[in-house]
């Protein structure tokens, strides 16, 4: 064996159920579980009955599954269908009557696509998504993941009480919905961020002079006894062999830890061009023991990424797949094929579902052999197996890239049957190789240019500083609660849902989408008004601790707490003291 191969995938959407339907709202749900998630699901049990030996990992996060598992979900996704279905419908109509006779196949094609999609999640999956998947966590195929509970951005977030807020729910509801904790955790962005004296960059105030040593990301994660996560490749070319404390006192003086020759000596970015994507770390920021096992880092293959990534060279770039962009005026469905790279929009040709097969078997096969090869080079640089690890978001299989899911199928039956590569899963591969070396990372994500760009930028800058204070409003509040020693019912109630509210609003989707102009009208209305509940909600706690509060206000505030509960109510099992 030359060593072992596994894909990740992200699967998270922000919260969107009730806070509206198209173009933005429950609609990307509904979407992205009509083309991926049900397309997925269909992938992984084709291949079962079949006795082929899969395996994959895939995180989904916290929120995703409190939307995926809301009551109101199943009526919401089969109202969708029904939609699309009668869309496809009056399309048929249309060509027939507009000497468009060609594309009335398609017509069918969509009809019968939705039908299926409908059907399938009504009878083969009970309607309940997530029981799906569990039912394939239980089999043993898929390694079942976590992610912060709504996204939230680590490394920028105002105060590590956070971020372990953040971890916890992930936990708890991952063990809800999985029967299980989880043993490993995508990093949201796969944002990343070690042990070092941090202070924001934004506040006001008292804000200006807010610093602290903050722990690294690995201590956080293995305080909850998180196991393993994924980095962009880059961070693990970028980090530094940890030294042992013997070593550390030959080369640096035990005054200077900490201090910025120490960061210095920790954190340089220069690439290591020795270091190999192809191997596992442990991954540690500090000489302290860390609260529980020295987590393990899994890095970005680049190679087997940009070919499904790469606009230039990806396979979804393919002339014959589906084209992502040009839709019916009638309908919003698509009946277009990519055609070629440079080819207007409007010179695009029609889409034929059965010329992709062809195509997708040999993709399959390409991929495959990229990853033998990399295997191959570091066997024999090494003489050890290597990892080949290869994380995307789940959305790129079936939206973005309609053919997507037949691809991963293909892959998976062709990596299992090949008897050079361990079609494996992160779970067994962190048991298969114990005590990696363990390396320092660098700050950084898998955003445009490495950094915090995209989520930290002129444009979106306004949204931290309302974080930032919002946050510490929130843990000065939990702070007085944690004094009282008979909290009232209604108190406790206007603090669970303000912590609902910090939480929606620390989602990284709203800088991710304003910075992108994906819906930046959309995401910045969606950050304003999670922020203004979330203020009103701790100035009413602030008044009931205060003893002020009026007869005539407390029932005003019982109301309002009424209202907004129906448009944000996941995670029903909020605990306070993971703020505390």
């Amino acid at each position: 064996m030359l060593g072992y191969f596994t894909f990740v995938l992200h699967t998270h959407l922000p919260y969107v159920l009730h806070h509206g339907k198209w173009p933005f709202g429950s609609d990307w749900l509904s979407e992205a579980t009509a083309e991926c998630y049900i397309p997925i699901l269909n992938a992984l049990n084709n291949l079962d009955p079949k006795e082929v030996k899969i395996k994959i990992s895939m995180d989904f996060s916290p929120i995703l599954l409190e939307q995926l598992a809301d009551p109101e979900f199943p009526e919401t996704f089969t109202s969708y269908c029904d939609e699309k279905i009668k869309l496809a419908e009056s399309d048929h109509t249309y060509f027939g009557k507009n000497n468009e006779k060609h594309f009335q196949p398609l017509a069918l094609f969509w009809k019968e696509y939705y039908t299926d999609a409908k059907q399938r999640f009504q009878n083969d999956y009970n309607s309940d998504l997530v029981s799906a998947f569990k039912k394939l966590s239980g089999k043993g195929i898929l390694d079942a993941m976590t992610c912060g509970a709504t996204h939230g951005y680590f490394p920028l977030l105002l105060d590590d009480r956070n971020i372990r807020a953040q971890i916890q729910l992930a936990i708890a509801t991952h063990e809800k919905y999985f029967g299980k904790a989880p043993r490993g955790i995508w990093l949201p962005e796969c944002a990343y961020r070690p042990r070092y004296w941090w202070s924001p960059q934004f506040g006001s105030g008292t804000m200006e002079n807010f610093r602290k040593e903050r722990a690294g990301i690995e201590e956080i994660i293995s305080e909850f006894g998180l196991e393993y996560f994924v980095v962009e490749g880059s961070l693990t070319k970028g980090g530094k062999a940890m030294p042992s404390y013997h070593q550390l006192m030959q080369s640096v003086q035990h005054k200077h830890i900490g201090s910025l020759e120490w960061q210095k000596f920790l954190f340089q970015t220069a690439e290591n061009k020795d270091r190999s994507l192809a191997d596992i770390y442990g991954v540690k920021s500090t000489l302290r023991d860390l609260p529980g096992k020295i987590p393990v880092v899994f890095s970005r293959d680049r190679k087997t990424s940009e070919q499904v990534w790469s606009g230039d060279i990806g396979y979804p770039g393919d002339p014959n797949y589906l084209d992502f962009h040009k839709k019916h005026h009638n309908s919003g469905l698509r009946y277009w094929k990519v055609t070629g790279a440079k080819i207007d929009i409007g010179a695009k040709e029609q889409y034929d579902p059965q010329a992709t097969e062809a195509n997708l078997f040999r993709q399959s096969e390409h991929f495959v052999s990229i990853v033998k090869n990399t295997l191959v080079e570091h066997f024999m640089q090494t003489g050890k197996p290597g990892v080949v690890c290869s994380p995307f978001d789940t959305e790129l299989f079936g939206h973005w890239w309609f053919e997507g899911p037949g691809f991963l199928e293909k892959v998976l039956e062709k990596m299992s049957n090949d008897s050079d590569i361990k079609l494996s899963n992160c779970a067994e591969i962190v048991n298969n190789i114990p005590n990696p070396e363990t390396i320092a990372l660098p700050e950084g994500s898998w955003g445009e240019g490495g950094g915090h760009y995209v989520w930290l930028n002129k444009n979106v800058a306004w949204t931290w500083k309302e974080i930032y204070s919002l946050e510490k409003q929130f843990l000065e509040s939990i702070k007085e609660y944690k004094k009282i020693l008979k909290p009232s019912k209604f108190l406790t109630e206007i603090l669970d849902q303000a912590a609902r509210e910090l939480l929606l609003l620390e989602s990284s989707d709203w800088q991710f989408l304003i910075t992108t102009e994906s819906a930046a009208d959309y995401s910045t209305k969606r950050f304003q008004k999670h922020a203004k509940r979330l203020e009103k909600l701790l100035k009413i706690s602030d008044r009931l601790m205060g003893g002020k509060a009026k007869k005539d206000e407390d029932d005003d505030d019982k109301v309002y707490l009424k209202k907004i509960s129906v448009d944000d109510k996941p995670f029903a099992e909020i605990d306070l003291n993971w703020w505390a």
